[in-house]
């Protein structure tokens, strides 16, 4: 899962460079009346790949926006049950990701259906989503048995 987590990082970081390359080469190009065909697809592709990806690291490394001055103000137990139903929350939430994405992606794969310009298949955008999801997931239930390791060991 931490393999995972951190090689699906390397994927959205490299797509972030790969994504600002693109833009910069083609406001570049842009200056001298030429452009390269189909950047808005592909930085709006490289985006999601982006932010699908960088979500099990951010997750894993709990970097993610919360709550955390409401919650600093609860007692230790209710903090536990916070983020207990927190966690719960996330896998439901991530858990319908990772399912319509590999059902739409499915549909999509099926259909042959592509980008508008350039051409390109859509559907290994949603199975990348459902992918990143599912770790996201994994992240999510190994924290909820961490949790409860912990409230055994004591």
């Amino acid at each position: 899962m931490k393999g995972s987590s951190f090689t699906l990082n390397i994927f959205a970081g490299t797509a972030l460079i790969l994504m600002t390359a693109l833009v910069c080469i083609d406001v570049v190009l842009r200056i001298f009346s030429h452009s390269i065909l189909g950047t808005y697809e592909i930085v709006g592709f490289l985006g999601v790949i982006v932010s699908a990806f960088a979500l099990p690291q951010t997750t894993l490394d709990k970097k993610h926006v919360s709550v955390e001055i409401l919650v600093s103000h609860f007692s230790i137990s209710l903090r536990k049950t916070a983020c207990i139903f927190a966690d719960l929350m996330g896998l439901c939430l991530f858990g319908f990701i990772t399912y319509a994405g590999i059902v739409y992606g499915y549909d999509l794969q099926i259909s042959h259906e592509t980008s508008m310009t350039i051409q390109l298949p859509v559907f290994p955008i949603l199975y990348g989503i459902a992918f990143a999801s599912f770790v996201v997931m994994l992240v999510l239930l190994r924290d909820l048995i961490l949790l409860f390791k912990k409230e055994k060991a004591k």
